[in-house]
C-alpha cells in the first residue's frame, strides 16, 4: 500500500500549514459540522456534475472547493455566507424554481427535507469551509519551519509533553477506606467536596457489574455462586483474571475502538455500478479484537494501523495487514480520490493525535 507514505507525510504537513487554508479561520464546531454533515452531501450528490477535480463544471460551477462555489458559475457565486434565501445552490435543493434545480430532477434524486436543512444551517453559520487552496510549493518549507519552532514552545507547557512523574499520594481523614493508591485520590476529592464513599457492593453485586462492564453480558448462575462461595482473599482477582482472557472481552471493548477508526461493512456511496458492500471488512474487526485479546502494546497498535505494509511483520506476519483496514474502511466518496484522502487523513488525527 504505497500510498501510506504520502498519507502519513500529507497529514502532518496539514497540521504544519493552517495559515495557507481558511480552515485556521473556522470554528472548530463549524469545521464538525462541514466534515459531518456537508461535505458528504456535496460528495454523494454534487461531484457528478460539479468536480474540478474530475473536470466536470456544469454551467461553470466546481463544488469540491471553497474556491469553486465562491467564484460560482454562468450565474454568479452559489453560496451567499450567512443567507441561505439568497443562495443559489440553497435555491436550487428547495426546488422552488423550474429552471434551477439540484440534483436535476429528472434524476430523481431530490436531496432529503434533513439534508436541504443541514445546508441550510450551513449557509447560516456562515457556510465553514475547509477547502480552500494550499500554499505554493516553494513556500511550504518556510512555514513548516517558522511553526516546528512554535510548537516546541508550546511543547514547554503542554501537558503531554512534560516528563512522567509519581505525584505524592495526598493524605486522607479516613484510613481504613481503599486498597490502592488511585483509591486515595478518589477519597482525597471525595472529602474536598464532603462525601464520602458509596458502601461496598456484595459479591453478587460486584462480579455482576464486573462481568457486564468486561464483557458486555450478565454472569451466568453457576459463575455467581462459584465466586460467592468462594472465600480466598483474592476472589475477586480470579474473576477479573477470567474475564479478561474471555474472547468477549475483546469483542466488546473493540467496538469502542470500531467507532473511531468509522467501520462498516459498507462503503459509502462508492462509484456507480460498484457494490457499496466490504466483503472483507471483517478483517479487520478481527485484528482489533484479537488486538484486545493477546495485549497487543499500544504503540505497535498503531503503527500497524497506519504501515503495516512497511514493517517487518508485513512477510513474517502477514496476518496483521489487515490492520490497514483502519486507512481504507470508510466513505469512497463516489470514488472522489481527494475526499478519500482526507478522509483517512481526518480519521488518523482524530484517532492518534492530540489536540
Amino acid at each position: 500500500m504505497k500510498t501510506v507514505h504520502a498519507l502519513t507525510a500529507f497529514s502532518l504537513l496539514s497540521l504544519l500549514i493552517p495559515v495557507v487554508s481558511s480552515a485556521a479561520d473556522i470554528s472548530p464546531e463549524g469545521l464538525k459540522f462541514f466534515e459531518a454533515k456537508i461535505r458528504p452531501i456535496l460528495a454523494t450528490a454534487c461531484y457528478k456534475c460539479h468536480s474540478q477535480a474530475d473536470g466536470k463544471t456544469k454551467g461553470g460551477l466546481a463544488l469540491d472547493s471553497k474556491a469553486g462555489w465562491t467564484k460560482g458559475g454562468e450565474t454568479g457565486p452559489a453560496i451567499v455566507p450567512g443567507d441561505p434565501d439568497q443562495s443559489l445552490l440553497i435555491k436550487a435543493v428547495r426546488y422552488t424554481d423550474e429552471d434551477m434545480q439540484m440534483p436535476p430532477s429528472q434524476s430523481g434524486k431530490q436531496l432529503q427535507p434533513s439534508q436541504i436543512a443541514d445546508l441550510e444551517a450551513w449557509v447560516k453559520m456562515g457556510a465553514p469551509d475547509p477547502r480552500s487552496v494550499a500554499a505554493p510549493r516553494a513556500d511550504i518549507a518556510k512555514i513548516a519551519s517558522g511553526l516546528t519552532e512554535e510548537m516546541q514552545e508550546k511543547a514547554k507547557t503542554h501537558w503531554a509533553y512534560q516528563p512522567i512523574k509519581a505525584p505524592p499520594v495526598p493524605e486522607t481523614k479516613d484510613k481504613v477506606w481503599g486498597n490502592t493508591p488511585v483509591d486515595q485520590f478518589i477519597l482525597a476529592k471525595l472529602e474536598e467536596k464532603g462525601l464520602t464513599p458509596s458502601p461496598a457492593a456484595d459479591k453478587r453485586t460486584l462480579i455482576r457489574r464486573a462481568t457486564i462492564d468486561l464483557i458486555g453480558l450478565p454472569p451466568t448462575p453457576q459463575e455467581v455462586l462459584d465466586f460467592v462461595k468462594d472465600e480466598s482473599p483474592d476472589a475477586f482477582n480470579k474473576v477479573i483474571d477470567r474475564l479478561l482472557a474471555s474472547p468477549q472481552y475483546g469483542e466488546r471493548w473493540g467496538r469502542f475502538w470500531l467507532d473511531v477508526a468509522r467501520y462498516a461493512d459498507t462503503r459509502g456511496e462508492p462509484k456507480k455500478d460498484t457494490s457499496p458492500l466490504s466483503p472483507f471488512a471483517w478483517t479487520y474487526r478481527d485484528y482489533v479484537i484479537k488486538a484486545l485479546n493477546s495485549d497487543r502494546p499500544f504503540d505497535q497498535f498503531i503503527k500497524e494501523q497506519i504501515a503495516a505494509d512497511q514493517l517487518p511483520t508485513a512477510t513474517t506476519q502477514p496476518g496483521t495487514l489487515a490492520a490497514l483496514g483502519f486507512l481504507t474502511q470508510g466513505d469512497q466518496f463516489q470514488g472522489n480520490r481527494n475526499d478519500i484522502i482526507n478522509d483517512q487523513i481526518d480519521v488518523v488525527c482524530k484517532g492518534f493525535l492530540v489536540v
